[in-house]
């Protein structure tokens, strides 16, 4: 299945910068328990589990989609320069639940 959020850029995730090669990960301070996932644009990530986008609604009435992936989900950055700084995301989700099968992933 497919969906598509538009959404902040920055995914958080609990697992670190080794779980995506060829990605952009960084940990935004010693205090935080989070990584940060930065993409460029056309970018693809496959889901460990647990990485989210935080839905929030600006001051000047812009609305950012929330979503979280599962183990084996695919998410792409599809195209940026959206109205209040959103982007596009396209989630291929993994077939079966909490399945990293077919993902290269086991």
């Amino acid at each position: 299945m497919k969906e598509t959020f538009h959404s902040g850029r920055n995914l958080l995730t609990p697992h670190g910068p080794e779980r995506y090669p060829g990605l952009l990960v960084v940990k935004p301070g010693p205090a935080w328990e989070v990584f940060v996932i930065v993409p460029e644009d056309g970018a693809t990530i496959v889901a460990r589990g647990g990485e989210k986008v935080y839905a929030y609604e600006t001051f000047d009435g812009g609305r950012a989609d929330g979503f979280e992936l599962r183990p084996g989900d695919q998410a792409t950055v599809r195209r940026s320069g959206l109205p209040y700084a959103l982007v596009e995301w396209r989630v291929e989700r993994a077939q079966g639940e909490g399945s990293l099968a077919g993902a290269g992933l086991e």
